[in-house]
C-alpha cells in the first residue's frame, strides 16, 4: 500500500462537534460505507442547537440516523468540502493523507477548519498526516466552493502582510484569488456587493488587495491570473476563536454539491425562509434575488444561499450577502440559476412570475411585487454613481450597466 493509503485508513471514524458541543460520529465501514450518527447526549438535549434542518422532522424532533451511504459522504457533510479545481488543489496539498475523489479522507484533513462551527476531527484523538510541502505549517482550511480562495488572517505589527491561519478556526477572512478566464471577477464582485450594502443589505466587509501582499501560500493555490484578490471578512467566525455555525441550502434540503443547480427551486427557499425563519427574511430573499437577476447574477444556486445561527444556536436567519456578482459579462446569454416560478431565463421575470413565485413560498403578492420593484428603481438610482464600480475593467462594466438598462424598466414598469 501507498504511504497515502495506509495514512488515510488509519482514521475510521471522526468526531463531529458544533463548537465544543459533541454531536456524533461519523464512520467509515468495510465496504467503503459512510454512517452518520447523533450522540445520544445530543438527542437527549431539550431544544438543542441545531446542527442541520435537514435532521429535523415537521414538529421540531430529530430524525431518525440516515442509512448509510456507499463510497459518499451524507450531503450535509459532502456539502462542507470543496470542489473541481480547489478540490484538486485541496487534494494535492494534502497528499500523504487523502486519495484522490476520497470524501471521508478530505474530510478527516480538513476537519479542524470547515464552514461555520462544525469540527471533523478523528475519534482516537490522532493527527492527520500533511503532504511534505505543508510540513512544519498548520494547513488545515476548508472552504466550499469551486474558486480558488483561502481562510486566512491579517497580520498585525510593523511587518503586517496577509498569511494563511496558523490555527484551526483562527482565518477571519476569505481570499479569492483572481481567475485566468474572467477577465476582472474580483472587481465584479467588490462593486456589486458594494451595491447590495447601498441598497441596505446585509454585507459582510470587503477590499481589494495585491497578490503581493500575501506571503506563505502553498505553490497548489498560486496561479498566474492578473488582477486583485478579494479579501471577504468571514461571517461564520467571531471574536477570538468564536465560530458561529452556518449552513447552505443544499444541506438544508439534503442535496449534493452536485444538485445545487436543480436540487430545487427559488420558491422553495422562500418557503423555508417563510416557514422557518421570518417574513422580513422571505421578503430580504425576494430582495436579494431581484438584484441577482437586475445585475446578471447566473450562478446563485442552492450553496449561495445560507442560513445562519447566532448566540445559543437554536434560532436560524438569513445569512449575509456573499458570492454576489455578474455573470452576464463573461456569459452573455446566462440565465437563473434556480428556477423562478419555472422559467430561469432573466428576461422572462415578468410581474406574473413575481406573483407565481409569491404564491409558492407563502407570501403576500404585493409585498413581493414591492420589494422587486423598489430594488430596481434603487439599482437604477445607486449603480451609475456607486464609486467601487470604477475599479471594474471598462468592458465588463459595460455589460453589466447593458443588462441592469434592459432588466429594471422590467421589474419597475
Amino acid at each position: 500500500m501507498t504511504q497515502a493509503v495506509l495514512a488515510a485508513e488509519r482514521i475510521q471514524s471522526l468526531d463531529i462537534s458544533l463548537n465544543d458541543l459533541p454531536v456524533g460520529t461519523l464512520v467509515r465501514t468495510p465496504g467503503d460505507y459512510n454512517a452518520f450518527n447523533l450522540l445520544p447526549a445530543y438527542r437527549a438535549m431539550n431544544n438543542p442547537p441545531v446542527f442541520s434542518l435537514s435532521l429535523r422532522s415537521a414538529d421540531g424532533g430529530l430524525r431518525r440516523d440516515p442509512k448509510p451511504i456507499r463510497r459518499a459522504l451524507p450531503p450535509f457533510f459532502a456539502n462542507l468540502l470543496p470542489e473541481e479545481k480547489l478540490r484538486e488543489a485541496m487534494e494535492k496539498h494534502h497528499a500523504a493523507s487523502v486519495r484522490p475523489g476520497n470524501d471521508f479522507d478530505l474530510l478527516a484533513a480538513l476537519g479542524g477548519d470547515l464552514p461555520g462551527a462544525v469540527r471533523a476531527l478523528p475519534s482516537d484523538g490522532s493527527p492527520v498526516v500533511a503532504g511534505p510541502e505543508a510540513q512544519g505549517r498548520n494547513t488545515r482550511f476548508s472552504l466550499a466552493g469551486v474558486q480558488m480562495k483561502l481562510s486566512v488572517m491579517k497580520n498585525t505589527g510593523k511587518q503586517g502582510g496577509i498569511t494563511l491561519a496558523v490555527g484551526d478556526g483562527q482565518g477571519q477572512y476569505i481570499a479569492k484569488f483572481p481567475s485566468l478566464t474572467h477577465i476582472g471577477l474580483s472587481e465584479n464582485e467588490f462593486a456589486l456587493m458594494a451595491l447590495a450594502e447601498a441598497l441596505g443589505m446585509e454585507v459582510p466587509a470587503r477590499e481589494l488587495v495585491d497578490k503581493t501582499e500575501f506571503t506563505g501560500i502553498p505553490d497548489e493555490f498560486t496561479t498566474q491570473s492578473t488582477g486583485k484578490v478579494l479579501l471577504v471578512r468571514r461571517f461564520d467566525r467571531g471574536d477570538g476563536d468564536t465560530r458561529v455555525h452556518i449552513e447552505d441550502f443544499a444541506q438544508v434540503f439534503g442535496r449534493y454539491p452536485s444538485e445545487k443547480y436543480n436540487g430545487g427551486a427559488y420558491h422553495n427557499i422562500g418557503a423555508a425562509l417563510t416557514s422557518g425563519v421570518s417574513f422580513d427574511s422571505a421578503i430580504e430573499f425576494a430582495r436579494r434575488l431581484a438584484l441577482a437577476a437586475i445585475t446578471g447574477n447566473g450562478d446563485m444556486h442552492l450553496k449561495n444561499w445560507s442560513l445562519l445561527y447566532p448566540g445559543d444556536g437554536r434560532t436560524p436567519m438569513l445569512a449575509p450577502v456573499y458570492d454576489m456578482l455578474s455573470t452576464i459579462p463573461y456569459l452573455p446569454k446566462d440565465g437563473l440559476a434556480l428556477s423562478l416560478a419555472g422559467e430561469k431565463s432573466l428576461q422572462a421575470l415578468t410581474p406574473e412570475r413575481w406573483r407565481n413565485f409569491a404564491n409558492r413560498s407563502r407570501l403576500p403578492e404585493g409585498a413581493v411585487l414591492t420589494a422587486v420593484a423598489e430594488t430596481a428603481a434603487a439599482v437604477r438610482d445607486k449603480w451609475l454613481v456607486l464609486p467601487e464600480r470604477d475599479v471594474v475593467p471598462a468592458q465588463v462594466r459595460a455589460r453589466i450597466d447593458a443588462h441592469i438598462d434592459e432588466m429594471v424598466p422590467l421589474l419597475d414598469p
